[in-house]
């Protein structure tokens, strides 16, 4: 699925234009950039929790230049699933065998 697909079936669910549907997604969207952005999680019940963690300073290996590199620490986003997400993602798993 991809934005369009995401803004169309909105769109149909909601009852409005798919203009109202992709203006409401891009709220949506910078709203959780946002949080993200300044630290905080949140929490999609059903889906999981987003969340920023920072990765520690490493070691990584140039193969151009044939040589190691420090890379520094980085602030990445997080993704923990719900369980029920899980447990959905696992039932059409063993739906598909």
């Amino acid at each position: 699925m991809n934005t369009a697909d995401l803004v169309k079936k909105l769109a149909n669910n909601w009852d409005i234009t798919q203009r109202q549907a992709r203006k409401y997604l891009d709220i949506i969207i910078q709203t959780f950039s946002d949080t993200l952005a300044a630290g905080n999680s949140f929490t999609l019940p059903g889906v999981g929790t987003f969340e920023t963690t920072t990765r520690d300073e490493r070691e990584s290996y140039n193969p151009h230049y044939e040589q190691k590199m420090k890379l520094p620490p980085k602030r990445v986003v997080h993704f923990s699933p719900s369980a029920g997400l899980k447990e959905d993602v696992k039932q059409i798993e063993q739906d598909n065998e």
